[in-house]
């Protein structure tokens, strides 16, 4: 299944647009918060540019069990361009090492935004949830 391409507005009025494979995302993806409903995906951030900002959010698994809960059903992993870092929330900025959500700890709703923060790495601007560096 591609991934959608439709935009839509959230119960907060912001734009989303869900992702179930793998993702590289570029400047049209600015301000339009990608929902991840898959688990395993990889968003992988565009080299770095004056002006690019990204939010990536934990969605939960759209097919689980009947009353079964959609938290910690779904590892993201926001994965930098090869010769950029992501740098905040307590990570040593590093090359080519990804933020992660991990599954186990993951709920619905978690989020990372990201700034194009200086000409080497990613800022983490604001997070929600537990994320760590990729080792």
């Amino acid at each position: 299944m591609a991934n959608s391409t439709t935009v839509y507005r959230n119960e907060y009025g912001q734009n989303q647009i869900d992702v179930t494979e793998n993702k590289t995302l570029d400047a049209a993806g600015c301000g339009v918060i990608q929902n991840v409903k898959t688990d395993g995906i990889v968003v992988t951030l565009p080299a770095l540019a004056a002006g690019l900002s990204f939010t990536v959010r934990n969605g939960g698994a759209t097919a689980v069990p009947a009353g079964a809960s959609s938290n910690g059903t779904v590892l993201v992993a926001v994965s930098p361009n090869a010769s950029d870092g992501i740098q905040g929330l307590g990570f040593t900025a590093a090359d080519n090492k990804d933020a992660l959500n991990t599954k186990a700890t993951s709920r619905i709703g978690d989020f990372i935004r990201l700034n194009a923060g200086s000409a080497d790495n990613w800022t983490v601007v604001e997070a929600k949830g537990i994320w760590t560096r990729e080792a």
